[in-house]
């Protein structure tokens, strides 16, 4: 891990100038604020094996005179001419087995913003990872950025991270009954054991449902996203317990989606159990960059880009569970007191909390 404690450096730079000034403040009263231009590339890149396609987003970071807002709309500012070589290679047990080269990809639009977002230009890079050119977790993989016109060249490095398997709870063939129990209190079992170089995991609860409105019928879904969960080690096997209580779940839908003019009625469909593990450099990242909750505000910045910044990792997507709900559970939506408001269809198709006052 490499963390650059770049606030102390100002630190020291600020009291060095303060004394020079002073000394020397009879001689001249010129300050320069910028040095000499210096080529940096911003790379963000996460590899994903259960993805068909894989990108990488290469900027550059920019300092001059002026107003920086009106430097950050300029193409030339943030986004490198057609002078880039990407290059992906796959290695194993100390050998390049492969290599693969990465193609500037307009598919995807940028926003409009602070940043330029005209044609995304060679701003993002991408490689189909699938049949012989499919990524593999027993390898290592090393990217290689060049700048032909400046001889500038980035490196950075990442293992994959590993299927997790199945679910511990729920089963494979299980239904969605037993997400409402009886109780207030009753919860739902959901665990799974890590996988090797996974460090941290989210769990999402996706919702799939249609609305059935006066001018057609509109697909959508709902998401629930947990609250992320380190491993111990990245060794694997370690249990981890995403279990929650099937009212709290409740509460969050009603609290989420309401009834809208032109809203005839929900129809349930599929809920979706989603898991996101991602390796430790990748982790590493996202708690040095949390918001600070102290009074000092000073942070590291942490890349693990070799002559540039940024990050380069892992992370792995997965669906374990994708099941139509149990006439309990649509029941329960249907006419509980979070969700009868929400026209949600029950299990014999209509809406039973039509008579039930909603608030």
């Amino acid at each position: 891990m490499r963390i650059q404690k770049i606030n102390k450096v100002k630190k020291k730079l600020g009291i060095l100038t303060v004394v020079s000034a002073l000394l020397l403040g009879a001689c001249s009263t010129d300050f320069e604020l910028n040095g000499d231009w210096k080529e940096t590339m911003v790379v963000y890149g996460l590899l994903d094996q259960s993805q068909p396609k894989q990108y990488i987003k290469i900027n550059k970071a920019f300092l001059g005179e002026g107003n920086a807002f009106e430097y950050a709309q300029v193409k030339d500012s943030v986004q490198f001419a057609n002078a880039l070589t990407v290059t992906l290679r796959r290695i194993k047990n100390g050998n390049e087995i492969a290599s693969y080269n990465l193609t500037q990809d307009n598919s995807i639009p940028k926003d409009p913003g602070t940043f330029y977002s005209g044609s995304q230009g060679n701003a993002i890079y991408s490689f189909v990872s699938t049949g012989s050119t499919a990524l593999n977790d027993d390898s290592q993989y090393k990217l290689i950025i060049r700048n032909s016109e400046t001889g500038t060249e980035v490196t950075a490095q990442t293992s994959l991270v590993k299927d997790f398997g199945n679910l511990v709870s729920p089963s494979a063939g299980a239904t969605v009954a037993s997400l409402i129990g009886s109780s207030d209190n009753y919860r739902y079992a959901l665990k799974f054991n890590s996988a090797p170089n996974a460090r941290i995991y989210q769990v999402v609860l996706r919702l799939n449902y249609v609305d059935l409105t006066t001018t057609g019928n509109v697909n959508d879904s709902i998401d629930w996203i947990f609250t992320p969960k380190e491993t111990d080690d990245l060794d694997g096997g370690q249990e981890l317990d995403f279990g929650f209580k099937g009212q709290d779940y409740m509460r969050f839908l009603g609290s989420s989606l309401s009834d809208y003019s032109g809203l005839i009625c929900r129809i349930p469909g599929n809920l979706k159990i989603v898991v996101i593990s991602a390796a430790d450099e990748l982790s590493t990242f996202i708690n040095v960059n949390k918001p600070s909750t102290s009074i000092v505000q000073e942070k590291p910045e942490y890349t693990n880009i070799t002559n540039g910044l940024g990050i380069f990792s892992a992370r792995y997507y997965k669906t374990p569970f994708n099941r139509p709900l149990a006439s309990q559970t649509k029941d329960t939506l249907s006419k509980g007191r979070y969700t009868h408001c929400l026209k949600f269809l029950g299990s014999s198709g209509t809406w039973l909390g039509a008579t039930i006052p909603c608030n």
